[in-house]
């Protein structure tokens, strides 16, 4: 089976696919690419029992092995691409969001991006590439992982989040004119 191309993730599907114990069989199946932002500082387990947070996650051997591909984008270019988003848009999207959603929109070839965020679907849907998102459980049926996903990795959220982005896009909100 071909890998499912492209695929970028974000802190929150990562840390999922920890706990469902599938990261290591996804990136057998798929080619993952991360944010530096999100494969370096991001990628925590959930809160603990003591409010803390768990171990980190620690991608270093998958990316020095090759399995991970870490891109990065300018400051000045995740600037300029928040920029772009009113108020509506812009106060949802956190740092590794923003570097992944303006790597995507940056790129010619068909990314992918995977989220439990919905400003991300919504991002997508108000450009207009709301067919690069990818829910977690579209993904994991793709590469024959398929198991039932809880909202908000499922495909019932990804779909509702990119279409409410398509109607802020029709109506004029969300991307400054």
């Amino acid at each position: 089976m071909p890998k499912l191309k492209l695929l970028i993730l974000d802190a929150g599907v990562v840390i999922h696919l920890h706990e469902l114990q599938l990261w290591q069989p996804l990136l057998v199946s798929c080619d993952v690419h991360l944010s530096r932002i999100v494969a370096e500082r991001e990628v925590l387990f959930e809160p603990n029992e003591d409010g803390g947070y768990g171990d980190d996650i620690d991608l270093r051997p998958d990316v020095s092995a090759g399995r991970i591909n870490v891109f990065e984008v300018t400051a000045s270019d995740v600037k300029r691409f928040r920029e772009s988003f009113d108020s509506l848009y812009i106060g949802d999207l956190d740092d590794g969001e923003s570097e992944s959603l303006a790597f995507l929109a940056a790129q010619t070839d068909e990314y992918l991006i995977s989220s439990g965020d919905a400003i991300v679907y919504r991002v997508l849907g108000n450009l207009g590439r709301g067919d690069q998102g990818i829910s977690l459980e579209e993904a994991l049926n793709q590469i024959g992982l398929g198991r039932e996903i809880k909202w908000p990795f499922n495909k019932l959220f990804r779909d509702k989040f990119t279409r409410l982005g398509t109607e802020d896009l029709i109506r004029g909100r969300g991307k400054k004119r």
